[in-house]
């Protein structure tokens, strides 16, 4: 079960490499998938860092701690996730809830559970060994 556990985590990893690359290197595209819009020159450049980066975060601590003995490292997109889902519950308390607004939510709420049960299992046959 922990490989496939760790395979999971991988391919999540994967999934986030490939959105920060696509933040990174292809802003525009990116824009219509996540309803965003730079206005202007340098929100280009927030996409491609801001985005880019986390996601890229994301994936490294994601690929880290998918490797037997690290699996506390997944605590790092654990509290990224935490915090994306604080930023979601205010936009939604704010601006009204919309079907994207769910659809991201479930995503987010799902990709979070799984990290944390992949954490808390990981660590508990990481001590085992």
């Amino acid at each position: 079960m922990d490989r496939g556990i760790r395979v999971g985590v991988v391919l999540m990893g994967l999934i986030a490499l490939l959105g920060g690359f696509g933040f990174v290197f292809a802003p525009t595209q990116m824009e219509a998938d996540f309803s965003i819009v730079a206005s202007r020159i340098d929100g280009l450049g927030t996409i491609r860092a801001d985005l880019g980066g986390m996601f890229l975060m994301a994936a490294c601590f994601m690929f880290y701690g998918s490797r037997p003995g690290k699996s506390a490292w997944l605590v790092v997109p654990i509290v990224l996730l935490l915090t994306v889902l604080f930023g979601r519950t205010v936009h939604i308390l704010i601006d009204g809830i919309s079907q994207p607004a769910i659809r991201s939510t479930l995503v987010e709420i799902f990709a979070l559970g799984f990290l944390e049960f992949s954490r808390r299992k990981l660590s508990v046959s990481d001590h085992q060994v």
